[in-house]
């Protein structure tokens, strides 16, 4: 499972995005299972969500239900990567459904930065990026604009898009500065490739050992000492994150914590 799901905060009652009048129980429901979802209680909140959806409530509210729903199935523990993939397409299908329905603009934004969200983890990077700037100009938060368009840069460093994604990582900083979104965009900022990071070793004789074994093997390992005075050995560069992927899959039996870079 991906150690970071980069979930946007509920940041607004589902009450009244859909843009419609709703009636009492709908928004009983509604409520009562943003409530659950706040405090983790993912069933509550995926049985409410599926009462709205399966009702005869306005399309509006409806695409609230899933909405909701699709942020349940997100957010709920997984088991194993087999369960985190499922959990993330039944979402897609649930975002893609309110879509459908015609939502209001505000709630379009919150399913849109949701889906796209989605996307990125399935490395459908062209898709989440194509939401995530739609998503951008329709949500008005200050702090999910921000976030928003950090994830339009991650994802046009993984696209390979590098120059774009630096002017993007630019007009965070410059549009919201002093915040951690900028913070992180300066730290992604200036890739021109990808870099696997195998493994970090207290002891640079390790280090150069397995840099050996990897040369023998054919590949361009190198080594560099982090602030903590540890060594860290990786494997590129490479030119796109597909072929990024192949090096770390390659080396996953040995190095299982690898990560790719940026």
């Amino acid at each position: 499972m991906k150690s970071s799901r980069l979930l946007l905060t509920l940041a607004s009652v589902l009450i009244g995005l859909s843009g419609c009048v709703t009636d009492q129980a709908t928004q009983k429901k509604l409520e009562d299972g943003k409530v659950a979802l706040e405090r983790n209680q993912f069933d509550t909140a995926l049985a409410n969500a599926d009462a709205v959806v399966k009702s005869d409530a306005s399309k509006g509210d409806i695409a609230a239900g899933h909405y909701l729903h699709g942020r349940a199935l997100e957010q709920r523990p997984k088991s194993d990567p087999a369960a985190a993939a499922g959990d993330l397409q039944l979402a897609k299908t649930d975002y893609n459904r309110a879509l459908q329905l015609g939502p209001s603009k505000k709630l379009e934004g919150y399913i849109r930065a949701s889906l796209a969200n989605v996307c990125y983890f399935q490395d459908d990077y062209a898709t989440a990026f194509e939401q995530w700037s739609t998503a951008y100009d329709l949500l008005a938060e200050l702090d999910l604009k921000a976030w928003t368009l950090y994830r339009i840069g991650l994802s046009q460093q993984r696209m390979g898009r590098f120059a774009q994604a630096d002017r993007s990582f630019m007009q965070v900083q410059s549009l919201y500065p002093n915040t951690e979104q900028a913070n992180r965009s300066k730290e992604k900022q200036g890739a021109t490739n990808f870099q696997v990071q195998l493994a970090t070793f207290n002891n640079p004789k390790s280090a150069d050992s397995a840099i050996a074994e990897l040369k023998q093997q054919g590949v361009n390992a190198t080594k560099t000492t982090d602030v903590r005075g540890l060594t860290i050995v990786r494997v590129g560069p490479a030119a796109t994150y597909a072929e990024a992927m192949q090096i770390k899959q390659r080396f996953a039996a040995k190095y299982a914590d690898s990560i790719i870079l940026p």
